[in-house]
């Protein structure tokens, strides 16, 4: 169970990067866009890792909160 909750975050961050390379891939590519990319992919892979070691985070988006549960 928690494996697969693991597995489909990483899996959900990992489409946010594609979506990062593809956009790049564009000129003039909108960087609001990429940059929400980016964030989303970092917060799925803070709270899948979050998840594997049994830390609850929430419903927050704050990148600055989720990472401060990474150093209990």
């Amino acid at each position: 169970m928690k494996e697969d909750i693991l597995l489909r975050g990483i899996g959900k961050a990992d489409n946010d990067l594609k979506a990062v390379k593809y956009l790049l891939a564009v000129e003039d590519a909108p960087l609001d866009v990429v940059s929400f990319h980016c964030q989303q992919a970092v917060e799925k892979y803070l709270k899948a890792y979050l998840t594997w070691v049994d830390v609850r985070v929430g419903k927050t988006h704050d990148l600055a909160s989720i990472l401060y549960l990474t150093g209990r």
